[in-house]
């Protein structure tokens, strides 16, 4: 698509007014993971749009919004030029939002495990993270029959973490599947949740349609998955490299 890159900064800044008011990091990076999302749509040149134009456009607005808007992008891998604009309207005396202190402490991992069902078909990964005293974890379904691709990634806060786990079990029993599951280590994590990424990543591409909705979240309030890919590969970035190089598409292991 033609885009106005002047204008879509403009509309970026616009409707950030909302990221003033929200107390939860998370939140902030919901609204640039779903930017990002839809950017994607627009092919490979987006990313070069978005450090060259949109970004240093953003900049120039010199604004609260604009800072909360270049500090939330940073935060899901926008790219250095959003960190660094973001330090430049910082050390202007722009007002920082509320949540950017939250938002820069580390990130922890908590749980890291792998479910993987008796017929080899389908794993499901789940991980969570902590940051400032806030909890929240992924649930990645992996489908090896479909070279091992994420179906689904669904997000939920840590203190459903039992039942999101009892939830994956009783599943696995009314399909009649034995799970069996491990503990991963950090590295091991990231290169199994990179895997699935990379392979949906691949086969949105080749269908020419990556597909992220226009809507952030549906009607019940569930986050599209092109937008919690993006949040989820800003988390594991925090993990070790894995010890291993990146699955070709298509492997098995």
């Amino acid at each position: 698509m033609e885009l106005d890159l002047e204008d879509l900064a403009n509309t970026l800044v616009g409707g950030a007014g909302e990221l003033l008011k929200v107390e939860d990091p998370l939140d902030a990076e919901f609204f640039a993971a779903g930017f990002l999302a839809i950017g994607a749509m627009a092919g490979e040149t987006f990313d070069e749009a978005l450090q060259e134009d949109i970004l240093p456009a953003v900049a120039r607005h010199e604004s609260p919004e604009a800072l909360a808007v270049l500090l939330a992008l940073d935060a899901v891998g926008a790219g250095p030029v959003a960190g660094g604009a973001a330090l430049s309207l910082e050390g202007a005396g722009l007002a920082l939002p509320s949540w950017a202190g939250e938002l820069r402490e580390p990130v922890r991992l908590g749980q890291s495990l792998r479910f993987a069902d008796s017929d080899g078909e389908a794993s499901m990964l789940v991980c969570t993270f902590e940051r400032a005293g806030r909890g929240h974890g992924f649930v990645v379904h992996a489908d090896h029959t479909d070279c091992d691709a994420a179906a689904e990634i669904a997000l939920f806060p840590t203190e459903v973490l039992d039942e999101v786990l009892e939830e994956i079990q009783s599943d696995a029993r009314h399909a009649g599947l034995t799970v069996t599951s491990e503990v991963l280590d950090p590295a091991e994590l990231r290169w199994q949740v990179e895997r699935a990424l990379d392979a949906r990543e691949v086969h949105d591409l080749e269908d020419g349609d990556p597909e992220p909705s226009s809507d952030i979240v549906d009607d019940e309030d569930v986050p599209d998955y092109h937008l919690l890919a993006v949040l989820l590969r800003a988390r594991i970035r925090t993990l070790p490299e894995p010890t291993r190089p990146p699955a070709p598409h298509g492997s098995t292991g």
